[in-house]
C-alpha cells in the first residue's frame, strides 16, 4: 500500500497555494505602501522637532508675541540650511500654585505640513497680567 500523494492531491495543493498568494498580495502591496509613509512622515517630524527647538533658542521671546496674537501666530525661520514655516497655537495657561514659583506654563502647539510638534513652555506672570512677577 502506497503513502506518497497522488497527482490530483499535489496538482490541488499548487492552486490552493497559488489562490493564497494571490489574495495576500495586495495586503502586502498595501502594508509597503504604509510603512513607506510611515516612515517618511517619521523623518519629517523629527525635522520639526529639531527645528523648533532651534526657533525656541533663536527666539526666546516668541511666547510672548503669540501671547499678543488672538488665536494662531504664523512663525517663519530657517534650521539646518532649510526653511520652516508654522502656526503657532498656544493652549490654555496652566497657573502655577502658591507654593510653587510664579509663572505659568502653556502648551506651545506647531503645526507645519502635515506634521505638529508641541512643547510645555513656561511663560511668567507678568506677560499675562501686565504687571510684576513677585
Amino acid at each position: 500500500m502506497s503513502r506518497g500523494f497522488t497527482l490530483l492531491e499535489v496538482v490541488a495543493a499548487a492552486v490552493l497555494l497559488t489562490m493564497i498568494v494571490a489574495a495576500g498580495l495586495p495586503l502586502l502591496r498595501s502594508a509597503r505602501v504604509n510603512m513607506q509613509a510611515a516612515t517618511a512622515s517619521q523623518t519629517d517630524l523629527s525635522e520639526l522637532n529639531a527645528a523648533v527647538d532651534d526657533l525656541l533658542r533663536q527666539r526666546p521671546g516668541l511666547i510672548a508675541e503669540c501671547l499678543t496674537q488672538p488665536a494662531e501666530h504664523l512663525v517663519e525661520w530657517a534650521s539646518g540650511g532649510r526653511a520652516f514655516s508654522a502656526v503657532v497655537r498656544l493652549q490654555p495657561t496652566v497657573l502655577a500654585t502658591d507654593g510653587e514659583r510664579r509663572t505659568t506654563h502653556t502648551w506651545a502647539v506647531f503645526s507645519a505640513g502635515s506634521g505638529e510638534c508641541v512643547r510645555w513652555i513656561p511663560v511668567p506672570t507678568h506677560l499675562l497680567s501686565g504687571g510684576d512677577t513677585p
